[in-house]
């Protein structure tokens, strides 16, 4: 992780369980992270050697993609990682009792990303 060390790296849905984890540990070993959350104010970490900046936002919602890279752009200069962490939680109840659940990455955050990217 030593060659990442001051790298941008953007992680949405990083205000609880897999994205607040993998906030942790970018921001443990050097990384300055953006993390993306509809809860901003739970996105907090401080006494490591990264550096996080908190920023509102549903990953679902293009407006708040673009506004997000835009700010990083303008304060950062660039994403050299992107952890597209938030997703949809969907419950299927097939065959009487039997429950299947399934999550998927929001797609219109990758399609953004990419192109914003460029």
């Amino acid at each position: 992780m030593e060659r990442w060390s001051g790298r941008v790296a953007l992680v949405t849905g990083a205000s609880a369980g897999i994205g607040a984890a993998i906030v942790r540990e970018l921001v443990k070993n050097g990384l300055i992270v953006v993390g993306l959350a509809r809860r901003a104010e739970l996105v907090e970490l401080k006494g490591f050697p990264g550096k996080l900046h908190a920023f509102k936002g549903d990953a679902s919602k293009e407006e708040d993609i673009l506004a997000a890279f835009d700010w990083i752009k303008k304060n950062l200069g660039r994403i050299d990682v992107l952890v597209n962490n938030a997703g949809v939680l969907h419950m299927l109840s097939l065959m009487g009792n039997f429950l299947w659940l399934f999550s998927y990455p929001y797609l219109p955050c990758v399609g953004k990303c990419k192109s914003q990217l460029k």
